[in-house]
């Protein structure tokens, strides 16, 4: 294989000290409606060619991800974020041993949690926004819809929205997630809250392990660093995990809607009705 292009984008909205290099590409996310404009012309901005940029207080380093899909020329694209990186430092090089190791993708070590991927979306959003997800994945993708129940009922996730991938591997995910999170703005209403204004990059998170898991692909798994060289960000040692895995499996491993009606009700009151 001769040498592969690699651009992994470095999501940034606020000034901050943040690694760069010929792979590793900073850019402000958000900037379309940043307080930061002037402070930081010194990268690029997700407000250039096909974009999404003012919706980044809602989907937060998605914004880069799709500015990734429209816009990025190279063979393999990642992402990760100015405080968040993978411990191995990406390379040319090392993605070509990757591949020619059979690897399909490169992804944050998966963190163990006591809760099913469900529940702890409801915990970052609400009952009703995870319905509606739900309902909306469905409509637009029925076949995998109970895989996608049962992908909701495990407690492994690798977070954070980060890779490194294939351009076209990541294309056909980026389609595949943006048509669903387009969707979604039909439905689910907006929130005065900060942090629930984050829904669409809540809700996203689940999405690359379970059409990973769909597509049978083989992934790479690298520890997070709060920068290159620097410390782990998550605890993800064999014997924290293995007590928070006995802890999940004492519990509920299936996720479901419990007050499913009341939230069909309320949805209706709310004029909200999904067809599928």
């Amino acid at each position: 294989m001769n040498q592969i292009k690699v651009k992994i984008l470095v999501a940034c909205h606020k000034p901050d000290t943040v690694y760069s290099d010929d792979v590793y590409i900073p850019i402000h996310v958000g900037r379309a409606v940043s307080k930061f404009k002037e402070e930081m012309t010194y990268m690029i901005g997700d407000d250039t060619g096909d974009n999404i940029s003012k919706k980044n207080p809602y989907y937060c380093e998605l914004t880069a991800q799709y500015w990734a899909w429209k816009n990025l020329d190279c063979e393999y694209v990642g992402l990760c974020h100015y405080r968040r990186y993978f411990q191995d430092k990406i390379t040319e090089n090392y993605i070509k041993n990757k591949v020619d190791s059979g690897y399909d993708i490169v992804l944050v070590k998966p963190i163990h949690s006591k809760r099913n991927l469900g529940n702890r979306l409801v915990d970052a959003t609400c009952l009703e926004d995870v319905y509606i997800f739900t309902e909306v994945f469905k409509k637009l993708h029925p076949s995998l819809y109970s895989n996608f129940i049962e992908h909701l009922g495990c407690n492994v996730l690798s977070p954070y929205n980060m890779f490194v991938a294939n351009k076209s591997l990541f294309d056909e995910f980026a389609s595949f997630q943006f048509e669903l999170l387009e969707e979604l703005e039909k439905y689910i209403l907006p929130s005065n809250y900060s942090r629930m204004r984050r829904v669409y990059g809540y809700l996203s998170e689940v999405l690359l392990s379970f059409y990973i898991k769909m597509k049978g692909l083989k992934p790479c798994y690298l520890e997070c660093v709060n920068m290159l060289g620097g410390a782990l960000i998550d605890d993800n040692s064999f014997f924290r995990n293995s007590i928070v895995d006995v802890i999940y499996l004492l519990s509920n491993r299936s996720f479901s809607f419990d007050s499913i009606n009341a939230i069909r009700a309320g949805l209706a009151n709310d004029g909200i009705t999904i067809n599928s």
